[in-house]
């Protein structure tokens, strides 16, 4: 597994509060792996007014810069090895998650009277089904 920093981390928990609104992000925390995320890092800076106002910046104002501010503190706690560790395997969670979701797409084309289809992409599928099918 590649170690990550608290920087990257912060990044895959928050950065869809910045890129877009919240009801979409919950959208994407297929499995709630996300979300696990994002509480660790919360639970970790309770009581800590400076990272907590930086979470609620990001999470309200979509502010890039509190992302960073954010960043900056959770690098400082990476020195914890165990917490590292854990933010580490739920970031790698996430990514993992992205990309089964990123790999996972349906296509229904209804070519007719001699038209063409091209398809252009890696093709990995279960089921593929070429040629004229009539009912």
């Amino acid at each position: 597994m590649l170690e990550m920093t608290g920087a990257a981390i912060a990044k895959i928990a928050f950065d869809e509060f910045v890129k877009s609104s919240a009801g979409e992000v919950a959208k994407k925390a297929v499995g709630g792996a996300i979300e696990q995320l994002r509480s660790t890092i919360k639970n970790r800076f309770k009581g800590n007014q400076k990272a907590e106002t930086a979470i609620e910046k990001i999470e309200k104002e979509q502010s890039p810069e509190a992302l960073n501010k954010l960043s900056v503190y959770l690098d400082d706690e990476m020195d914890d090895s165990q917490f590292a560790k854990t933010l580490q395997q739920l970031a790698h969670q996430v990514i993992n998650i992205g990309k089964q979701e990123q790999n996972s797409a349906t296509f229904n084309i209804d070519a007719r009277d001699n038209a063409r289809v091209n398809a252009i992409n890696e093709l990995n599928a279960t089921t593929v089904n070429f040629g004229d099918q009539r009912p």
